[in-house]
């Protein structure tokens, strides 16, 4: 297996997945197997689409009760909240907690967020040096305290880090306020702890948070706010608004792979047999970096009327499909013969779509069939799966072909993938 990671490097591989970049690849040449004459053949237009939601983010969430207490509130001196959250080395974390004490004043990361992993591997320890203190710039500031009337008069000046905004007021150091911890719990869950330092001049709000890989999810700095719920947070200490807009635009999202796929007869299984280990024609590199040409042309070497798909329609390089996106291709078949595919769920470590180990036979009666029912994911058995969404290693695993069942939770196949088959007229 190891010599297969080999040529990961030289083809569509996992690069291309963990950057969700296209990559070039050369398409297999596919081959038209030869067709008995006692019937004619029938031409099939065969159409795969990622139908998937293209989340901006990979997860988010608020914490709003204080270690140690029973109700939502702010952590005052002395008290601390603490989140968790699942990421991957493509992952930044970024969170907002309100300066309590302030008219529009809040704790966070810069626009790039806080790394998770370096080197691969995942981060931990004082984070603090990376939490800055902001201003909103939706209120004019008043003298930070108790005695804060927070009725400034509204503004629409830039976020900007308080320090540049020179109102004279003295906030107090962020870390004389704050020590901010970051944990790994294994299994790619962190945990974030923020302490109110006694001494500190201010309670904090409730904290919102977002796992993310493009920067700038809660504000840019030198951009007004974009009224997505940070003024709410910022001038309240309310994390709801912020964190409606964060999870509703939070999830896993896949690109999916090019499509290997073989016209076959009743009873065989050209691509995989459940319950037994992966053959080593080609499945593992697909099913670990989406590569379908090793699998294409073993195939067609056995002499299966067999190929592979990987230009998106309207594109002219190949790559994967991402959200909206669609491969359409042709086979040629004869009645009662089979189809079998595999493509790879591009965000995985070995997991991949197919329909059973013996295809599902051609039909003829209509000219048109939705056949996502009949597609499952699968597990490769190559190489341990981690959380969705998180791939970070490449640990074998010495495993079985199986129907996907590791625990974890994943959409289900019609929510990332759509598959038509059209029976073409003569």
């Amino acid at each position: 297996m190891k010599s297969l990671r080999i040529l990961l490097g030289l083809t569509l591989v996992a690069f291309l997945f963990a950057q969700c970049e296209k990559e070039e690849f050369t398409e297999p040449e596919l081959k038209k197997g030869p067709l008995p004459d006692v019937v004619p053949a029938k031409m099939f237009t065969v159409t795969v689409e990622n139908v998937s939601t293209h989340y901006k983010y990979f997860e988010a969430g608020a914490v709003t009760i204080p270690n140690g207490e029973s109700e939502a509130g702010p952590a005052f001196p002395g008290h601390s909240f603490s989140f968790s959250f699942h990421a991957g080395p493509s992952h930044m974390l970024s969170f907002a907690t309100m300066y309590g004490l302030s008219n529009d004043g809040f704790y966070a990361p810069d626009g790039d967020g806080i790394a998770l992993f370096q080197n691969g591997n995942p981060v931990t320890g004082d984070i603090t040096s990376q939490i800055m203190l902001w201003d909103a710039g939706t209120q004019m500031n008043q003298m930070p305290g108790p005695d804060n009337p927070h009725n400034g008069d509204d503004t629409d000046d830039p976020v900007q880090l308080m320090s540049d905004v020179g109102d004279g007021y003295d906030y107090g150091m962020v870390d004389t306020n704050l020590k901010v911890m970051l944990d790994y719990d294994g299994d790619h869950m962190f945990t974030v702890t923020i302490d109110v330092l006694s001494g500190a001049t201010t309670a904090i709000s409730p904290v919102a948070w977002v796992v993310h890989s493009m920067p700038n999810p809660i504000f840019e700095a030198g951009m007004q706010d974009w009224d997505k719920g940070l003024e709410d947070l910022a001038e309240t200490g309310n994390p709801g608004p912020l964190l409606h807009y964060l999870m509703w635009n939070s999830g896993y999202v896949s690109p999916v792979a090019p499509v290997l796929w073989a016209v076959h007869e009743k009873g065989e299984m050209p691509i995989f047999t459940s319950n037994t280990p992966d053959r080593g024609d080609g499945l593992e590199l697909l099913a670990e970096t989406g590569d379908p040409s090793e699998l294409a042309g073993n195939l067609i070497d056995m002499g299966y009327n067999a190929g592979a798909h990987a230009v998106p329609d309207g594109e002219v390089d190949a790559g994967p499909l991402f959200p909206g996106a669609k491969y359409t291709f042709s086979i040629d078949a004869k009645p009662n013969q089979y189809l079998s595919i595999a493509s790879m769920l591009g965000n995985s470590n070995d997991i991949f779509f197919a329909f059973g180990d013996s295809g599902i036979k051609l039909a003829f009666g209509d000219d048109t069939q939705d056949i996502t029912k009949e597609v499952m994911l699968w597990d490769a058995g190559t190489e341990v799966n981690e959380y969705p969404g998180t791939k970070s290693m490449d640990e074998d695993e010495g495993g079985d072909v199986v129907p996907l069942n590791d625990g974890y939770t994943y959409p289900a196949v019609d929510k990332i993938i759509k598959i038509t088959i059209h029976k073409n007229k003569k």
